[in-house]
């Protein structure tokens, strides 16, 4: 992995959106990843227990308390759960700030009956990280073993309109930027509402490069990287990121992407 590690990159870098498989000694190779590639810290992001295929909400509470220098952790939380708002209380008293919200699981944050949950999360200072744009069909043998069937139709990030209106001290973060659709919602909401901010992990990246071909207005002050794939991926998410930055002239956003917006958000918003 050292001589791997992509030229050209910010001395230290911090990781927005990663998720581990739940394979034994994940986090010690995700530890070690961190150290050759010189990653500061990574926002861990969570799943529902029904996805076992990769570490969720005990797991990632564990790894983030023996590593806090390391590690932030997300919590999973489905707000149709009786128990939802008892939950976002139990995980803010834990520590957390960031909780991992999956419309396509079979509802919309815009809806009425989720304003309450909103509202808890807001007076709690939590950060909802919101997954935005089309669900990867390689997911459907995992949705059909949970028996859970979802549904890209309820990932718009124009969806998050209303509710960042609504609690505009409710910091918001879009998942992988609205993707290879709605990447124009995502850059208006990004720009126009100051409680929400972007990442470009996963297949943000396609986002990210029809963003930099159009040269849509964007604040690039409120948008951060995120590996999103297991720990042996980083040379090469790393190298695609430069690469794409390097083909529309816009390398000098290297730095931003990389470790200053998500240190100045995670100093706000997480310490």
């Amino acid at each position: 992995l050292r001589r791997a590690r992509p030229e050209g990159l910010p001395e230290r870098l911090i990781d927005m959106h990663q998720i581990l498989p739940a394979i034994d000694a994940m986090g010690e190779a995700q530890l070690m990843a961190m150290r050759e590639l010189r990653i500061e810290r990574a926002l861990l992001q969570s799943v529902p227990d029904q996805a076992r295929s990769i570490m969720g909400n005990r797991a990632l509470r564990e790894l983030a308390t023996e590593r806090p220098e390391s590690f932030w952790a997300s919590h999973f939380v489905d707000p149709r759960a009786p128990d939802a708002i008892r939950e976002l209380d139990r995980a803010a008293a834990s520590g957390v700030r960031v909780i991992k919200l999956l419309p396509p699981a079979g509802f919309r944050l815009d809806d009425d009956a989720h304003e309450a949950f909103l509202d808890r999360m807001q007076a709690l200072g939590l950060v909802a990280m919101v997954h935005t744009g089309f669900i990867t069909a390689r997911h459907k043998n995992e949705e059909a073993s949970a028996g859970v069937v979802l549904s890209s139709s309820l990932a718009e990030p124009l969806s998050l309109d209303r509710p960042a209106r609504k609690f505009p001290d409710l910091t918001i973060i879009l998942c992988h930027l609205g993707g290879v659709i709605w990447h124009e919602q995502a850059a208006q909401m990004v720009t126009q509402h100051d409680n929400v901010w972007g990442d470009v992990s996963g297949f943000g990246l396609f986002a990210l490069q029809r963003l930099l071909r159009a040269r849509a207005n964007l604040d690039w002050n409120k948008v951060f990287w995120g590996n999103d794939s297991p720990p042996f991926a980083y040379p090469l998410n790393l190298r695609l990121l430069r690469t794409a930055l390097q083909e529309y002239d816009a390398e000098a956003l290297l730095p931003l992407l990389l470790f200053e917006n998500a240190r100045r958000f995670a100093d706000a918003r997480l310490s």
